[in-house]
């Protein structure tokens, strides 16, 4: 008798399908929930090839499930899945939302930036969670006297990349070096190279920028807007083009409060713009930027949101023919041949933008507080941690918006398959984007269209820390593990203020300074600190703008791509599932069901795999991390020095007591006996001139200089 004819098997497969639907139910629950299903002989089970659904006669539950239901309605609404494509008949199979796994599978990346720190954390990723992922075409900018060949090695030479040459060595093959520059047209790449690419490539992350604050604006619209315009030139000459990745910036609309996971139009068109910068010289650019910048502090941001406006123009004009049309009722989204297209035979320009906050070192992976540079608040931790930082103008109580880089790139991972498998596939892209926002106006627009999704990648929608709490965490866990270049205890302060951060960067920099310097001029050695206070100035003036405002973000979308993930890891391990225990005789479905839960729980889901949900971020363990990795991965300092180097604080701890109490000592000496205490001063520092004077007269001509003025100084007393 075959199994469909069979009562008993129909009454576990039954069985099979309602533990299918309530996973968390009990064998108990199992049974009693089988004797109540095969109670009903309308149900049936239809099976195809990766297609499973329960049919019923009203056609309200196409998988017998109300859970299920609601959550793919949650899912619809807030992924924007096209409901009529979710509200279809219930005689049409549902379509199976491919794995993470399953979208990289055989795919091609092409990364710009792959250098950055962001880029190489997307490199070690990919190369580490997809085995069966196809080539990894990394642009590397040609250098004089060096071979791309060799760039390539330097790059995998990294730190970054240790646990890929301890475990995975021959994946390290998949990366190929393309020879390019996105200040060239056509990226300087030469055609052998852009063929690879056209007919290869169906993934682009693009995060090559210029992140210098204080760049001019012409170089800035070069890298930052014409790079990303040429870059989105490639991607629509792709044969296979899939997803196309931007990372942006969270800052570049901050002459808003409140930003939303939108594009905002500016004012002038990009192409104006950069038209503009085409044949005006530097002085004529620089004169303009407070119109152009509209409160914005430099050009990064201005030209970062330059960007997504181009993008945003692109996506909406940009689509792609179809070889050919079916009308299918059953379809898979990895098919690009099945997707059915209208009379006018294109689909948009399938991207996402990410927008990071300020990007910190890793939370876990490659390592957890891995970092190799000094941007943004990295600096100040190196420079407050060595006690050179005393004094900077903030406000305690606003948020500072820090974003772990593995965060990042797992956000940008995410993104990729979700608008080609979601976002991309099931929407109807209504083309609002007009001329109008592209025409000089007074208020800037927001594309209200979902024909590009963008991710606000921030940690202040779900997880805030204020500038306050973040330094009562982070200065304690400085002097627990200091560096072994220390100048003075840590201690920074905050001030609301302008004008007591400016009297309190005079006594606590300037005076120190000329006193350290001009002890370094005395014995020999150049003075540096006034050049060193002079940089971190510079930084500090430049991070003010962000130190004393504060922005509001929507964060969904993280929490999307996430729940998104996770829903079609769970909807394909219950398909394996029915598939292996659907026709199984006797009691060996109980069996298979049993491995396959175990199965499932020795696998890490994917909110473990790639965290990017922000609320389970621990501050006090993470900025632990953040002190130890700068301290090993920045500063090169083995964590066997941390003893040494809490000795040595504590010794400038007791040096800096000692002193405060002898300078103390005498201003109160002086008060009670100046005129004592003034001739002695003067007899004793007139005795030690002189020697000093005899001794390094041909060694030191410029301390002579000064100790002779001063000798002549105290003989006139």
């Amino acid at each position: 008798m075959s199994p469909n004819n069979h009562p008993n098997d129909k009454q576990q497969q039954n069985e099979i399908m309602m533990n299918f639907m309530h996973p968390s139910s009990s064998s108990s629950s199992l049974s009693s929930s089988s004797s109540s299903s095969s109670s009903d002989p309308s149900a049936s089970i239809m099976s195809k090839p990766g297609l499973i659904k329960l049919k019923n006669n009203n056609h309200q539950n196409d998988y017998g499930d109300d859970d299920y239901k609601e959550h793919t309605a949650t899912i619809t609404s807030e992924s924007g899945i096209d409901d009529d494509y979710e509200s279809s008949s219930s005689e049409q199979c549902p379509t199976l939302v491919p794995t993470l796994e399953e979208f990289y599978d055989g795919q091609s990346v092409f990364i710009t930036g792959g250098t950055g720190f962001v880029g190489k954390v997307l490199i070690e990723k990919l190369l580490y969670e997809f085995p069966t992922m196809g080539n990894i075409y990394v642009m590397l900018r040609p250098k004089s006297g060096q071979l791309i060949r060799r760039r390539l090695e330097k790059l995998t030479e990294c730190q970054v990349f240790d646990r890929i040459r301890q475990q995975y060595p021959e994946r390290l093959q998949k990366l190929k070096a393309i020879s390019g520059d996105i200040r060239y047209p056509g990226l300087g790449i030469n055609p052998i190279d852009l063929q690879t690419i056209r007919d290869n490539v169906s993934i682009i992350f693009h995060s090559a920028a210029t992140i210098r604050f204080d760049e001019p604006l012409k170089y800035a619209l070069l890298i930052n807007t014409l790079g990303t315009k040429r870059v989105v030139q490639l991607a629509k000459k792709l044969t296979n083009l899939r997803s196309f990745v931007h990372v942006s910036t969270a800052y570049c609309t901050v002459d808003k409060r409140k930003i939303d996971e939108c594009v905002y139009f500016e004012p002038i068109s990009p192409d104006k713009i950069l038209e503009m910068a085409d044949w005006m010289n530097d002085d004529t650019m620089n004169r303009l930027t407070k119109t152009l910048y509209r409160g914005r502090p430099c050009s990064y941001h201005y030209t970062k949101s330059l960007a997504e406006h181009l993008l945003a123009e692109e996506v909406a004009n940009g689509c792609f023919y179809q070889s050919k049309t079916k009308n299918t009722t059953t379809t898979t989204i990895m098919d690009d041949d099945n997707i059915e297209s209208n009379d006018t035979k294109w689909r948009p320009f399938p991207a996402a933008i990410v927008r990071p906050s300020i990007i910190t070192p890793s939370w876990n992976e490659p390592f957890p507080g891995w970092v190799d540079n000094y941007n943004g608040f990295t600096g100040f931790l190196v420079v407050s941690g060595k006690g050179i930082l005393r004094s900077m103008n903030v406000q305690k109580d606003y948020l500072c918006d820090l974003i772990p880089v593995d965060v990042v790139i797992n956000t940008c991972i995410l993104s990729a398959w979700y608008i080609a498998v979601h976002h991309y596939k099931h929407s109807k892209f209504p083309r609002t984007l007009t001329t109008s926002a592209t025409t000089m106006s007074d208020n800037r627009q927001c594309s209200d269209n979902n024909e590009i999704f963008v991710v606000n990648c921030v940690t202040g929608a779900h997880n805030p820390i204020t500038w306050n709490q973040l330094r009562n965490i982070s200065m304690p866990l400085m002097c627990r593990y200091p560096s072994m270049e220390m100048f003075r205890v840590p201690n920074v302060r905050f001030h609301r203020s302008k004008m007591i951060n400016q009297i309190n960067v005079y006594l606590e920099h300037t005076i120190p300074a000329f006193v350290v310097d001009f002890l370094f001029k005395f014995m020999g050695f150049s003075p540096i600190l006034n050049q060193v206070y002079q940089k971190v100035h510079r930084v500090t003036d430049a991070l003010e703008f962000f130190t004393t405002n504060e922005w509001t973000y929507t964060g969904m979308n993280m929490l999307r791509l996430i729940e998104a993930a996770d829903y079609a890891y769970r909807n394909n391990q219950r398909k394996e599932l029915i598939n292996k225990t659907l026709y199984v005789d006797g009691e060996k479905h109980l069996q298979k069901l049993h491995e396959h839960q175990q199965q499932q729980q020795s696998i890490m889901d994917v909110s473990e795999r790639f965290p990017i949900d922000i609320r389970k971020l621990n501050w006090p363990d993470y900025f632990r991390d953040y002190v130890l990795g700068v301290r090993r991965f920045l500063l090169k300092e083995d964590p066997a020095t941390i003893p040494r180097a809490q000795n040595q604080l504590f010794l400038i701890y007791i040096g800096t007591m000692m002193t405060k109490i002898l300078i103390t000592g005498t201003i109160c000496y002086q008060l009670v006996y100046p005129r004592s205490i003034a001739r002695q001063s003067f007899k004793m520092l007139n005795t030690t001139t002189t020697m000093t004077m005899t001794n390094n007269r041909k060694r030191l001509p410029f301390t002579y200089n000064i100790l002779s003025s001063i000798q002549s100084l105290f003989s006139s007393k």
